[in-house]
């Protein structure tokens, strides 16, 4: 009865080392397919991306594209530095966009799996996108929104050079001031402008957490035409940054109970 015990755990580990061995062979002959197949393509994508961003400076993103107007009336200004974002703004974009940003190097492996995993467990629909806030900076300076590989591995490079070349408080800045908010408003202070008629560091929560909902899809959040698309997100926003801790219960309450009013300025 021992031995065949033995024997029946010998032929076990006979199969399992025959398919390790298979599976290895495989995945070299994968290996094998991509690395001359696409490996010109993508060097030559980290190339190109590597000449971006050392070509690129801080100004590269201090441009307001509301047509080169960094300031209104000459004293308020459009484009902000870091240490006048309002941290309510700079919590709210994580946290709906970027949880891990402060612990990532401009490529989130987790959010990537997280993206998948909604895919299978919403009827594959894409609920949420696995791109970092780094990334999209890269994508909305440099790149486009072409949908294709090539496209895709290059914004990773640029992100990951990014994060080489800057801090993470200047990629955040970068990034909220050059995100589309609809209606030709680019940058948190312009939105404001736009859509409150002052400026974005006299906004409560409930009304910042109503911006930060729009640039994930500019026309379909546009609040002038689609107010109640973006009351919900609005919401989703505020549920998000409860979840990670930036807001108590107290101000998540009093923000989803507020009453938004647009005012539309110049």
């Amino acid at each position: 009865m021992k031995n065949k015990k033995i024997k029946h755990s010998k032929f076990k580990s006979i199969i399992l080392l025959r398919s390790l061995y298979s599976i290895a062979i495989i995945l070299i002959i994968i290996s094998g397919f991509i690395y001359f197949k696409y490996w010109p393509t993508i060097s030559s994508l980290y190339d190109d991306a590597t000449t971006k961003v050392n070509n690129c400076t801080i100004n590269t993103f201090d441009t307001n594209k509301s047509r080169d107007v960094k300031t209104l009336n000459n004293k308020d200004p459009l484009y902000l530095e870091s240490t006048l974002i309002p941290q309510d703004v700079k919590n709210a974009f994580i946290a709906i966009e970027d949880k891990d940003f402060y612990n990532h190097g401009g490529v989130s492996i987790k959010a990537i799996f997280r993206s998948i995993y909604s895919i299978f467990t919403n009827d594959w629909r894409v609920t949420q996108g696995g791109s970092t806030i780094t990334q999209q900076l890269a994508r909305n300076v440099f790149l486009n929104f072409d949908k294709n590989y090539q496209r895709k591995v290059e914004e990773m490079f640029i992100a990951i050079k990014l994060e080489q070349k800057f801090t993470k408080d200047q990629i955040l800045e970068f990034y909220i001031n050059d995100i589309y908010f609809s209606n030709n408003a680019y940058g948190i202070n312009t939105a404001a402008k736009k859509f409150f008629n002052k400026d974005c560091r006299k906004l409560d929560l409930s009304q910042i957490c109503f911006l930060v909902a729009i640039p994930n899809d500019p026309e379909y959040f546009d609040p002038i035409k689609h107010l109640d698309n973006t009351l919900q997100r609005r919401n989703l926003v505020l549920e998000k940054m409860k979840e990670h801790g930036y807001i108590t219960n107290e101000q998540y309450q009093t923000a989803i109970n507020y009453k938004i009013v647009l005012k539309p300025g110049n």
